[in-house]
């Protein structure tokens, strides 16, 4: 997805342009940081410390070329799954993740204790989806998710114990 970002940049200048040259170069470049690196983090046995020296060289081209290789957002989640926090789901690792390489850049972005629509992305939700968006998830309990489901089904008119399919 970020080669896709960079490709795009590079189509954006005439054929023959010297500006198109220079990016195609950057982009390859970055390209294979990224594949480095990749590399390294699936050989790592889960411990992208292993891979640092690639990490820095990816994280300067990343900069140069002004492109987001979601860094941060893989160390991140590779943390939690490999760590004691895995037990929670590692839910908000997973969404910053996923926002990360939307192609058309973050939709969602952390806000508290839950999410709201990125700058620019108000227009993607209706009214009534930003509200949903910026609200937190439930507690990872029975209790939590039980009354979780008793607001949501009254919300929709669902009366408790009533039964809908």
């Amino acid at each position: 997805f970020w080669l896709k970002r960079a490709k795009r940049l590079i189509a954006t200048f005439p054929p023959g342009h010297l500006a198109a040259d220079s990016s195609a170069k950057m982009a390859a470049a970055l390209a294979a940081k990224k594949q480095e690196w990749t590399a390294c983090l699936a050989k790592s046995g889960g411990f992208p410390g292993k891979c640092e020296k690639f990490e820095k060289e990816l994280r300067g081209a990343s900069k140069a070329a002004g492109v987001e290789c979601c860094i941060d957002e893989t160390i991140a989640l590779m943390k939690c799954t490999q760590g004691g926090n895995r037990a929670n789901g590692c839910a908000s690792a997973f969404l910053a993740m996923r926002e990360c390489n939307r192609a058309g850049g973050r939709q969602l972005v952390a806000e508290g204790a839950g999410y709201a629509p990125a700058p620019g992305k108000m227009g993607l939700f209706t009214a009534q989806g930003a509200s949903l968006a910026q609200s937190a998830p439930p507690a990872r309990s029975l209790e939590g998710m039980t009354e979780f489901g008793q607001e949501y089904a009254k919300s929709m008119g669902i009366a408790p114990g009533e039964v809908r399919f």
